[in-house]
């Protein structure tokens, strides 16, 4: 099925969690908006994608 990520169209599979969209693509503990809504780190498990989601993924960088 194809969804967008961080604006770019993306093919993924159908019933893929939010929690493994973010494993595969090496960002396990990124921060997630599906549709312009924030998931909460609980709801990455629970959360299916579906197609024509609109998704951004900002990485968590810790500064000092």
């Amino acid at each position: 099925m194809t969804v967008k990520i961080n604006k770019n169209e993306t093919e993924v599979e159908e019933g893929l969690t939010a929690e493994q969209l973010l494993a595969s693509r090496g960002n396990p503990r990124a921060a997630i908006w599906v549709n312009g809504k924030q998931l909460l780190k609980a709801e990455y498990g629970s959360h299916v994608i579906q197609p024509g989601d609109e998704i951004k993924i900002l990485r968590i960088a810790a500064g000092g």
